[in-house]
């Protein structure tokens, strides 16, 4: 067993050999989660009796983009078009205007990683990604171009986009949005944008990149509401030719470097389940927060209280 620091996580990692004897319950160091990568298949009934879940390692978030926005609004529940249709609302009444640049300038990239940078400051373990890719968004090889939200003369939002011909995607790759205008649902806004733009661009699908599949470490769960809102789907980067895609089973011990609750979606049959770990009894209205229509119904792990 090694344990490792993942961004604040106390990881550690076992071999399928260390399952029987638990070793990090005899371990002296602390730790959040116990992590076998890429579990063999000898072991799924084991591990799920030990309380693991088996899932993905990373997370792909897509959309099929149809004809128009009419039909892709279509496809959304009521309660996301009236979230769509408010933010537009709420992004007119403020007199917010919206540019798409293509080529991104060296100046509005600047003041966007500015904004980027501020944001990700504000998270519990933000790491500013974006900023390592400042030469190849500007440069190439590969082809980027941005949406842009201003009031008056301030960059309050913004969405940085990949284009990849070979595979008829764009992926929605960065975004921040200002503090003030996140609370007015400005990414909305921003997304639907992006997305106007990829289908004028003749592309079939759109989505938002992969992500570590621990909702509550790097990103938060509340974020599964939001991009099904958007009319996205979650499925494993294995579906979308991800070179890295691997699968790895987690047991979460403890919740004080994660959040309350910390979402997991694991393997359930041809589908994917939401995991739902948690500290304390949840309501069964806040579980339902936490499902979307591609999930199996949500299991909820109750933790006791963790004393240190």
């Amino acid at each position: 067993m090694e344990i490792v620091d993942r961004y604040g996580l106390a990881l550690a990692l076992i071999e399928p050999s260390e399952l029987a004897g638990e070793p990090w319950t005899r371990s002296d160091q602390y730790i959040d989660v116990v992590r076998l990568p890429n579990p063999p298949a000898d072991t799924w009934d084991e591990l799920a009796r030990r309380g693991f879940v088996r899932k993905p390692s990373l997370l792909t978030w897509v959309a099929e983009l149809g004809a128009d926005e009419d039909g892709f609004l279509a496809g959304l529940d009521r309660s996301a078009r009236q979230s769509v249709r408010r933010a537009r609302r709420q992004a007119a009444a403020a007199g917010v205007r919206e540019t798409v640049e293509d080529p991104v300038t060296p100046d509005t990239l600047d003041r966007f990683l500015a904004l980027y940078q501020e944001r990700v400051a504000d998270m519990r373990y933000g790491v500013p990604f974006a900023l390592d890719h400042r030469d190849a968004i500007l440069h190439g090889p590969r082809k980027f171009f941005g949406v842009f939200a201003y009031d008056g003369e301030e960059l309050v939002g913004g969405c940085l986009a990949l284009e990849c011909p070979a595979v008829n995607t764009l992926v929605l790759r960065f975004s921040a949005v200002s503090a003030a205008y996140r609370r007015s649902s400005l990414p909305r806004v921003i997304y639907f944008s992006v997305l106007r733009a990829a289908r004028a661009r003749g592309y079939a699908r759109a989505t938002l990149g992969n992500e570590p599949n621990l909702m509550g470490h790097l990103t938060q769960p509340g974020l599964l509401r939001f991009k099904t809102g958007l009319g996205f789907r979650a499925v494993p980067s294995h579906e979308c030719a991800d070179p890295q895609a691997s699968d790895e089973a987690d047991l979460v011990l403890r919740l004080k470097a994660l959040s309350d609750p910390t979402l997991i979606l694991g393997y359930a049959g041809r589908r994917l389940a939401a995991h739902l770990i948690s500290e304390k009894p949840m309501e069964p209205a806040e579980a339902q927060l936490y499902t979307a229509p591609f999930l199996e119904p949500t299991p909820v792990h109750h933790h006791p209280e963790w004393t240190d």
